[in-house]
């Protein structure tokens, strides 16, 4: 099946509508509870809520992806937010004073909504499309969720003064609408499965995903080099408002100014990933991804000022991206197809442990370090074990390229029982 017959481009539309949805509610959400609670405290709390279901949800969303057919989830999934966020306009219309607990709950469902389309995109398309669309496929889905970062909270304010928060939540709710019926005409195919929906098959597909892992040790390789990518890219997303508050001594909105510019970088970059791509290979996008990433945290914490310091965060943020895409093909590659979901689902869940422990990291250096220091520190060790892994990569696996390129492993040839 190609993309045309398929409908890349209606999925890629309703892709960009979900994640427009998704920058209006993280921009939206964390100040309507700190405005109305007064406290810091209960909207950190509100991030631990929302973050925690995205990590128990993964294997689960695996199985499903495996087991359902593609079109049906998707148009289940935007009919449930657009459930879910009436519902929350509807309460806090009547009741107000229930901001915390009614947005909290609402970002909590709306996450696990978020993993479901996550693992079903990366379990689809390669079931979808040829081998050799697929780095154009990604590149344009990274371009699109780059691109609502830009326009979601610019939007998200426009709208929120009609109605504050509330006025987000309708919005976001015939949004969600209009990308539910667009999914209904996605020409997806069903997934061939034999045995019934229950608890036991969640086990077992889980079970057979460990074995996908143990023995294709290279999507092993991939996920400790994305734990080193995330490492500097999550210290750099947790510090920068440190930077730019403290280190510079800069007004907020600066700090706007750096996501913007980050993400009309990554737009632009992501404009010649397929064409780079198509004439230098994908290990040559990911090793060059790799590298400018290190480069990048050098030049951030090395700044002597907000400019260089721009530069090297927008620099971070857009090889981040091109760096997903050749990870996200190469795994799609290497992983059986009929086994897609449910290893996407388990390695989703490994990646996603390394979000807090960049956080972590960042906390215990605060109390000593000052930020641009806590950012050379991360980097330094990134650079150590990053170097360890890919001489050990090349060791092991016996590829001639820098990071593995696209392979097709004894898995995907003969199928894993």
């Amino acid at each position: 099946m190609d993309g045309v017959k398929f409908g890349l481009k209606r999925f890629v539309f309703s892709r960009f509508v979900g994640s427009l949805c998704d920058q209006f509610l993280l921009f939206a959400v964390p100040l309507a509870i700190l405005n109305a609670t007064g406290s810091l405290t209960f909207s950190s709390l509100a991030f631990v809520i929302e973050w925690l279901p995205r990590i128990i949800f993964f294997p689960i969303s695996g199985f499903l992806a495996d087991r359902l057919k593609p079109r049906f989830i998707f148009f289940n999934v935007d009919t449930g937010r657009c459930l879910l966020l009436l519902s929350a306009f509807l309460l806090l219309t009547w009741h107000p004073g229930a901001t915390f607990a009614t947005l909290a709950v609402m970002m909590a469902l709306l996450s696990v909504a978020y993993v479901l389309n996550f693992v079903a995109t990366d379990a689809m398309l390669p079931r979808h499309l040829p081998a050799a669309e697929l780095p154009k496929a990604h590149s344009m889905l990274q371009g699109v969720d780059q691109t609502t970062q830009v326009l979601g909270p610019a939007l998200a304010v426009a709208i929120s003064v009609y109605g504050g928060v509330t006025s987000i939540l309708l919005v976001a709710t015939v949004l969600f609408a209009v990308s539910a019926v667009n999914y209904l005409f996605l020409q997806t195919k069903d997934p061939v499965v034999e045995e019934k929906l229950r608890l036991r098959s969640v086990i077992d597909d889980n079970r057979v995903a460990l074995k996908v892992l143990r023995q294709n040790k290279i999507l092993l390789h991939l996920c400790a080099l994305t734990w080193v990518v995330n490492l500097v890219y999550g210290a750099a997303l947790v510090v920068s408002a440190a930077v730019i508050l403290q280190e510079f001594s800069l007004p907020e909105s600066y700090f706007g100014v750096l996501q913007t510019t980050a993400a009309l970088t990554t737009i632009v970059a992501f404009l010649f990933v397929p064409r780079f791509t198509a004439r230098f290979g994908l290990s040559a996008l990911g090793t060059v991804s790799f590298c400018t990433m290190i480069l990048a945290g050098a030049v951030m914490s090395f700044s002597p000022d907000y400019l260089v310091y721009l530069a090297g965060y927008a620099a971070l943020m857009a090889f981040d991206g091109a760096f997903s895409v050749y990870l996200r093909t190469v795994r799609s590659q290497i992983i059986p197809q009929a086994h897609l979901g449910k290893t996407m689902g388990l390695i989703g869940l490994l990646n996603m442990c390394s979000v807090p422990a960049s956080g972590l990291m960042v906390t215990l250096l605060s109390g000593s370090f000052s930020p641009l220091q806590i950012i050379g520190i991360i980097l330094a060790g990134a650079l150590v074990l990053g170097l360890t892994l890919v001489i050990a990569g090349r060791r092991m696996f016996g590829y001639k390229s820098w990071l593995p390129p696209v392979m097709v492993s004894e898995c995907q040839a003969t199928g894993l029982q």
